[in-house]
């Protein structure tokens, strides 16, 4: 299917690896050129070559940590003077947070910077372009709503969801969609190396987990997400807006 995306442009946080690296390469698949953000140099200029190597665009590759409150303006001007605005902007940067009764202030205001003030800040320069092209697309990367614990993550990514819809009413007059993707356990570097050596070890831990937990009996792939990111991307997504789209494998019990 042609989702009509060629010529568009995108940027992408998080994009070194996981999730964000595959929704650049999917995207870059559609003919768009990406624009790719992380801390990471090397990830991220071996993404550009894998991109240029299938035969599209090669994208611009920015090396930046968006916890540096300058940085917004530093990714803003570089994006600006290459293409003059984006069509496009995915959200995918976040973290994982336990936090304790006792946990810091601190704590508490990085986590939001991380993850609310990120994507907020990441999106607003380019809105005034989206809405003189009558085209826009904001896709954020959210999380469960149903947390065991007191999470500095899920608390700030909550904060996403409410600025993400009250965004969504007030652009969809000018052709700007805004939508919410919330991954369940999918393959990613965070699921590999952190949550299956510590809660499922085994072969045998994680199959009996899967089929307790996940009706797909199956940990996702981070692909099942980019496939959905750039469905919503596209103008054939025009009429969704200020939603929040599950990709879990049946995980989330809530209606």
């Amino acid at each position: 299917m042609d989702l009509n995306l060629s010529g568009k442009t995108a940027l992408i946080s998080g994009a070194s690896a996981g999730i964000g690296r595959v929704t650049a390469k999917t995207l870059a698949r559609e003919g768009v050129q990406t624009i790719v953000v992380a801390r990471k140099a090397s990830a991220l200029e071996e993404l550009a070559e894998e991109i240029s190597a299938d035969g599209h665009r090669p994208p611009l590759v920015i090396v930046d940590d968006l916890l540096d409150g300058d940085s917004f303006e530093r990714v803003t001007a570089k994006v600006m003077g290459e293409f003059g605005g984006v069509d496009i902007v995915v959200n995918n940067l976040g973290q994982a947070r336990p936090f304790d009764l006792d946990t810091t202030e601190e704590d508490w205001s990085e986590a939001f910077r991380l993850n609310f003030d990120t994507p907020r800040r990441l999106t607003t320069p380019f809105i005034a372009g989206m809405q003189e092209r009558g085209f826009g697309r904001v896709i954020c990367l959210t999380a469960t709503s149903e947390p065991s614990h007191v999470s500095g993550s899920l608390t700030s990514k909550g904060a996403v969801l409410m600025w993400a819809k009250g965004l969504a009413r007030m652009v969809m007059k000018d052709g700007i969609t805004v939508n919410c993707v919330s991954p369940g356990y999918l393959m990613t570097e965070q699921i590999r190396n952190n949550f299956i050596p510590q809660f499922v070890p085994t072969a045998e831990d994680q199959q009996a987990w899967l089929e307790r937990e996940i009706p797909a009996r199956r940990f996702g792939d981070p692909a099942d997400a980019a496939n959905l990111i750039t469905y919503l991307a596209s103008p054939l997504a025009g009429y969704v807006t200020g939603q929040r789209v599950y990709v879990d494998g049946g995980w989330n019990r809530h209606v």
